[in-house]
């Protein structure tokens, strides 16, 4: 399925795939992947086969969506919420991308089968950046799952997080703990990939996977198990 770019959002394409059971009442609770392109097929087939066995597993039958930026589209741009202090010809385009999912994806989703009480969105880098600020600004989901967050390109998202007194994680982050190791670049330290996903835990509301073998490429297939399960409504 294809949304047409207009004058401000770029154009997405959307692939869902549905559990292999019967479609409850309600909706299935669905997983929402951005940058699905890269990480939808992978799981969309885990979510069937761990399904298969929800009592062991601990996954129940999902959705899967992956959502995928038209080929071109600045990715940094469309993901973001703030201006880039590096980049001022670069617009923000994040809260055009956000009025997209909100107002046309989720209804087709909707339409084909989801709950839409039992929505988790997903996102690895820059747009694990784009869960945060969509969570800090009240979204609709039941979940979020952030890998690896670009915190650094706008650390003030973490006291944007809402503050949480009960005891209910609806914010999953997980990180790789070779992405801040002795030995990176300087560049790439300087990011604290690691200590900016620690320093979210003290809003409340988060789980935090620290995955100590895992690097920034191979955290978001390693913590897909993870995902699937805290989307799943009975985690």
């Amino acid at each position: 399925m294809r949304l047409l770019a207009d004058a401000e959002a770029p154009g997405l394409t959307l692939w869902i795939n549905r559990p292999e059971a019967a479609r409850p009442p309600e909706g299935w609770p669905a997983l929402i992947l951005l940058d699905g392109e890269a990480y939808f097929t992978a799981t969309a087939e885990m979510a069937q086969r761990l399904a298969r066995r929800s009592m062991k597993t601990r996954i129940e039958p999902m959705m899967v969506v992956g959502l995928t930026l038209d080929d071109g589209a600045d990715r940094h741009a469309s993901f973001s919420f703030s201006p880039d202090a590096h980049r001022p010809d670069r617009q923000a385009r994040g809260r055009w991308l956000l009025e997209r999912l909100l107002g046309q994806v989720l209804p087709l989703i909707e339409a084909a089968g989801a709950d839409a009480t039992k929505l988790a969105l997903w996102g690895h880098s820059m747009s694990g950046q784009f869960v945060l600020e969509t969570r800090a600004l009240a979204g609709p989901f039941d979940r979020y799952i952030a890998v690896s967050p670009s915190i650094w390109s706008n650390p003030s998202i973490v006291e944007a997080q809402p503050a949480r007194s009960t005891q209910e994680n609806d914010l999953l982050v997980v990180v790789g703990g070779q992405e801040e190791m002795t030995g990176l670049a300087p560049a790439h330290l300087a990011r604290r990939m690691v200590s900016n996903a620690r320093s979210l835990v003290h809003r409340g509301g988060v789980r935090l996977d620290v995955l100590d073998s895992e690097d920034h490429g191979s955290a978001p297939y390693a913590s897909l198990p993870a995902a699937l399960r805290f989307a799943s409504p009975r985690q």
